[in-house]
């Protein structure tokens, strides 16, 4: 044993730029010039695809100009950067170009995945969307060199933006501010409005439970839109809202389906729901309204902190409603739009919801084996390359932001975690998602039969409600400054509940609110501490 240990000590190491690859390479070569984030800077690409590659073998998939930058929010912050880039002639204008096949296009991105170690999230996300009948970006795993320098394995992913084989609405021109040419095509964004490059608008309507929070939309497309578009297109979004925020949201003449298309919001809701995508509906969401068309819903987009992945608003937890974010993390700077969770519980289109759901569980994507097919799938295509990610990388079993734990230490428990969540989610979505003419198990305490005694209190705090479902509830108290003093889980009971609550706090003769939080609901009453 001894003997094979010297052995072993004596095979030299391959550097990165003496191992071949099985996916494919991307080397990239700025000649001096820093990437950053805008502009662009020329480099020089190329695509290598031979099965087994070298980072010097000849280019065979592309080998000529691109304008690259870094991209992206918060991912930029993380010392594996993403990268946008697009194809340039050597005069540095745009030049479309095709890789794997795919359709030419001159936008492209590298996704690196750096805080999804699993490195699936996204990959199996658009998957998921494509066998729904979705546009969703195509999605190839590749490995980049930059000046010389190995930075792993990436994801090629094309830019959402119009184009045939991409968004395939009518191209808007500028002089088209009248009649049915005023009517598309756009692509719009909810998102921060930081992320705009063109401009943004900000909702009329509040998002409860807030009472100041309201949502941001961005135009994404045309990019030369104008004052005239920006107008019609704006007014459209709040002629929707209008309907949402009333009472005949679902008459089929004049309310939701006069403005969407319920089909592509089904599916794209599956998505979120599916992935528990805590980013979902809120920020990086997608919207598009063809020529004489309706809005539709998608693409879908950035999952790298869905699927459990998340330590925060309940992120991690299988159990729970990503479009009920609002009432788990209530002071969130950006909350869902009011409208989701009207338009998820009106009657006709949950009852729909419902039949997509049991269709895809059943006989299509969703089943529970072709969802671990597709991540096994994944999981073999960069089984060896993850090994050379993460010698790059050394971040297994290490904190990267917002990775809940435990931390797997390995990228298999990463790939196993998954597999493990996605169970635990579909096994709540099939006992959540009811029977057509049923809500959508809503856990509901009737107001009138919640009360609390005595009042003032001094250690103890008694409390009765009365629930239609058994139910998990978090208990808090909060401050007059509204900042939470105290919380507690509990588990209550179809019917009538006691709780006596002993809070652990140091404040007397102060007024508080006890809140009660379930899926769909908050309740509060004030208490005073004596």
């Amino acid at each position: 044993m001894k003997f094979k240990s010297l052995i072993f000590l004596f095979i030299p190491f391959l550097s990165f730029a003496q191992q071949e690859y099985s996916l494919p390479l991307f080397v990239i070569d700025t000649e001096g010039k820093t990437i950053v984030d805008e502009p662009k800077v020329m480099a020089k690409l190329k695509v290598i695809d031979n099965g087994k590659n070298k980072p010097t073998d000849i280019a065979n998939e592309y080998d000529g100009f691109i304008g690259i930058e870094f991209r992206g929010s918060s991912s930029q912050g993380f010392p594996k950067k993403p990268f946008g880039f697009e194809t340039w002639d050597k005069d540095g204008e745009d030049m479309e170009a095709s890789f794997f096949g795919w359709p030419p296009e001159e936008d492209w991105i590298l996704y690196p995945s750096y805080n999804e170690k699993s490195m699936i999230h996204n990959v199996l996300s658009m998957r998921l969307a494509n066998e729904m009948g979705m546009y969703a970006s195509r999605t190839k795993y590749v490995e980049v060199f930059v000046n010389g320098s190995y930075e792993g394995v990436y994801v090629l992913m094309e830019k959402i933006k119009k184009s045939d084989g991409r968004v395939d609405i009518n191209k808007l021109k500028e002089d088209e501010e009248s009649g049915e040419d005023l009517t598309g095509g756009y692509i719009i964004k909810i998102d921060k409005a930081t992320g705009s490059n063109i401009g943004s608008w900000q909702s009329s309507f509040l998002n409860p439970p807030s009472s100041s929070n309201r949502s941001y939309y961005l135009y994404e497309y045309p990019s030369d839109i104008t004052e005239t578009q920006k107008s019609y297109i704006r007014k459209y979004f709040q002629d929707f809202e209008i309907v949402m925020s009333g009472n005949t949201l679902g008459d089929s003449t004049s309310g939701y389906h006069k403005y969407i298309d319920p089909e592509s919001f089904i599916k794209y809701i599956l998505i979120n729901e599916v992935s528990k995508n805590v980013d979902g509906y809120r920020i990086s969401t997608y919207l598009h309204k063809d020529k004489n068309g309706k809005l539709k819903a998608g693409p879908v987009w950035d999952y790298d902190i869905a699927y459990g992945n998340a330590n925060y608003c309940e992120g991690d937890k299988p159990q729970g409603w990503a479009y009920r974010f609002n009432n788990v993390c209530t002071q969130d700077n950006w909350l869902v739009p009011f409208w989701w969770e009207k338009l998820i519980t009106e009657p006709a289109f949950r009852k729909a919801f419902h039949k997509e759901y049991r269709l895809q569980r059943d006989n299509g994507i969703l089943k529970t084996e072709n969802i671990m097919a597709l991540i096994d799938e994944n999981a073999n295509e960069i089984k060896d390359a993850q090994l050379r990610n993460y010698t790059r990388w050394k971040i297994l079993g290490q904190y990267v932001w917002p990775q809940p734990e435990p931390i797997p230490t390995t990228w298999q428990g990463e790939v196993n975690e998954l597999k493990e969540w996605l169970t635990k989610r579909l096994a709540w979505l099939d006992a959540n998602i009811t029977a057509e003419d049923a809500p959508l198990n809503i856990i509901e305490i009737e107001s009138s039969q919640f009360v609390t005694y005595p009042n003032p209190f001094v250690n103890q705090l008694n409390l009765k409600l009365k629930a239609k479902e058994n139910a998990e509830v978090n208990l808090s108290l909060i401050n007059s400054r509204g900042k939470e003093i105290w919380s507690e889980k509990r588990n209550i009971f179809k019917g009538q509940n006691e709780l006596s609550i002993v809070p652990n706090i140091s404040v007397s003769q102060q007024l508080l609110i006890l809140k009660v939080s379930t899926e769909g609901q908050v309740l509060t009453k004030r208490v005073i501490r004596n």
